[in-house]
């Protein structure tokens, strides 16, 4: 049950790293293994930082009220998903009131912390230099900005009591093999059908884990 737990967890942090595998899939633009390595540590030292910090508030509070807290915590960021989803839903279906030649733009929002980071819609002009190839460089944008919705729910997760140890290698394993499947899946199949189907699910499952600890 407790690595359960901890795979729920990894996978409702992990899936915008799937969707985002699968944009550049769809455009045929590599990711190669160096770039996702970069991309998984940058999600690792966030969930690293943000459970420290969870630690250092345990010190100064009751395990037992901490536990609570915890789970009110994970609850609230899986309900803050689901609000950013359903917004992001509800604009999509708005015309955009500026368009430009060079492609559309869409928002990604980084969850927890409510943070919008703006990325190209076609994947091939996020590709800074057109190379076809996300680099190191490039690597390093995209890992933060997946990797910042770790903060909140990480440091929720570290007053349930999580292992900082085998959360962070749950999620950054995590991290790498779905951004990489995300890839393959974007070279064959229909992305985007996939991808609609997939934007409440992170938000369902924080909020399951939160009421299973609360309870």
């Amino acid at each position: 049950m407790e690595l359960l737990t901890y795979l729920l967890f990894a996978l409702a942090l992990n899936l915008d790293s799937f969707g985002a595998g699968m944009a550049y899939g769809t455009r045929q633009i590599r990711v190669p293994v160096i770039s996702l390595i970069i991309i998984s540590l940058i999600s690792v030292a966030a969930i690293c930082i943000s459970m420290l910090g969870g630690r250092c508030l345990l010190s100064f509070i009751p395990a037992s009220l901490a536990h609570r807290l915890g789970g009110m915590l994970l609850l609230l960021v899986g309900l803050w998903v689901l609000l950013q989803t359903r917004n992001e839903g509800e604009h999509a279906k708005k015309p955009p009131a500026h368009q430009t030649s060079g492609g559309k733009v869409f928002e990604i929002h980084i969850r927890p912390l409510g943070l919008v980071v703006r990325v190209l819609k076609e994947p091939a002009l996020a590709d800074l230099d057109q190379s076809g190839v996300i680099s190191p460089a490039e690597a390093l944008v995209l890992g933060t900005a997946l990797a910042m919705d770790a903060f909140g729910a990480g440091f929720a997760v570290s007053m349930l009591g999580f292992s900082l140890f085998t959360t962070a290698l749950v999620v950054g394993t995590g991290h790498f093999f779905l951004t990489y499947l995300g890839l393959l899946a974007g070279r064959t199949i229909n992305a985007s059908n996939i991808g609609r189907r997939l934007t409440f699910l992170p938000g369902c499952i924080l909020i399951l884990l939160g009421l299973f600890k609360i309870c």
